[in-house]
């Protein structure tokens, strides 16, 4: 038998190649597959549906508004464009310093992205209500095991990394640290001991090595020493009693809750080790490991936020369909010729499943009795004769 040219269209589902069988009532041509004996109309706008794909992506990145791209007859070409998901493959590939954090946006949605540190391609994302042990580990599910995760300190993501990847260490981002510790203290702290540790706060971000680390530690141990009495003042509720907290029924608290607060976090940080993983000597070879999760915040949150800036007034779907498409071009290899074809693979298999569903509920829908709805003739009889006393 002749063999098939390989340039002869393929079928989507089995990938075998077709002939030319005939011609349909609009008069497209018609082919057939003989390994699946199934025979579909396939147009030419393959190609063209790949330019329209392309040339959306391209204005929803950009700054153009709808008007100057044809108004309403942007928007009805566009119609079935929202409807392609862009998913990310999962990764099989080992990273060696990944980067994991949220962002918000309306309507109560928050994009969950974990984003190669080295090299800044998107790795995996996926939608959540809030920032919870379950969505993290959906996040990491599945993905190898990294030397070092960064992320912003968030507990749900510290929490699900330690029981997706026990083996790895995490890294707090400094930057966040640097805020938290701002918010604590102001800008301006008022108390000498405020001014010392917010001087001290500032210099994790310029460490570069192991023993600048130590020497950090050891200026905020000398300083914990020189304070201690002042961080371990308390406050009774007799002494204070118009106070708010004496008001809320607590009996004691700290005085200087915030300075006592910004201490404690700063050393049960360096103890646990997430405060310089980055630096640790015993790390294994990948290259340098960044201490911040600036590269996720600008690389990939930030374009996201413009986005959405840009294209203001769209409803939740498109919103997050616009997330979504920035987050697959960011991956690595991202290929859009493939989306189509995807998609509508996709979409075959939810349709056979849905009319497989029908077609099973339909069964149960007549006369007979649905598998363990039916009575059982032992639950109205019973298997001995009842005594008969009236004789």
């Amino acid at each position: 038998m002749r063999t098939r040219s390989g340039r002869a269209r393929k079928r989507p589902l089995c990938g075998g190649p077709m002939q030319k069988y005939g011609r349909a009532a609009s008069g497209r041509q018609r082919w057939r597959c003989r390994a699946c004996r199934l025979s579909m109309v396939a147009g030419n706008g393959g190609a063209r549906r790949v330019r329209e794909l392309e040339s959306f992506v391209s204005w929803l990145r950009g700054g153009r508004t709808q008007e100057e791209c044809g108004g309403r007859g942007f928007r009805r070409r566009v119609a079935w464009r929202w409807q392609v998901e862009p998913l990310i493959a999962l990764p099989a590939t080992r990273r060696h310093v990944p980067m994991a954090d949220g962002a918000y946006i309306s309507h109560n949605r928050c994009l969950l992205v974990l984003m190669d540190g080295v090299t800044g391609e998107v790795a995996r994302f996926r939608w959540c209500a809030h920032e919870t042990i379950a969505a993290y580990r959906a996040l990491l599910h599945g993905v190898p095991a990294p030397d070092v995760l960064a992320g912003d300190g968030m507990r749900g993501m510290e929490t699900a990394a330690r029981a997706e990847w026990p083996d790895a260490r995490l890294q707090r981002c400094l930057a966040h640290v640097q805020r938290d510790t701002r918010r604590d203290l102001t800008m301006h702290p008022r108390t000498q001991a405020g001014r010392e540790l917010r001087k001290l706060s500032l210099k994790p971000a310029r460490v570069r090595t192991a023993e600048q680390a130590a020497q950090w530690a050891e200026a905020l141990n000398a300083w914990h020493e020189r304070w201690r009495g002042l961080v371990g003042e308390r406050t009774t509720a007799k002494q204070d009693p118009g106070s708010p907290e004496a008001l809320a029924g607590r009996k004691w608290w700290w005085t200087h809750e915030r300075l006592r607060r910004s201490c404690k976090r700063s050393e049960r940080l360096f103890r646990d080790g997430r405060l310089f993983a980055h630096l640790d000597p015993r790390l294994p070879e990948g290259g340098p490991a960044p201490g911040t999760t600036n590269r996720l915040e600008g690389g990939v949150n930030s374009p996201i936020r413009r986005i959405l800036v840009n294209h203001r007034g769209m409803i939740q779907a498109h919103m997050m369909r616009a997330c979504e498409y920035e987050c697959f071009m960011r991956s690595p290899g991202p290929d859009l010729k493939a989306l189509p074809e995807a998609h509508e693979t996709r979409e075959r298999t939810r349709a056979s499943a849905k009319a497989q569903q029908e077609r099973e509920s339909e069964r149960h829908t007549g006369d007979e009795p649905a598998p363990g709805s039916g009575v059982d003739w032992n639950e109205l009889h019973a298997s001995t004769p009842y005594p008969n006393n009236t004789s």
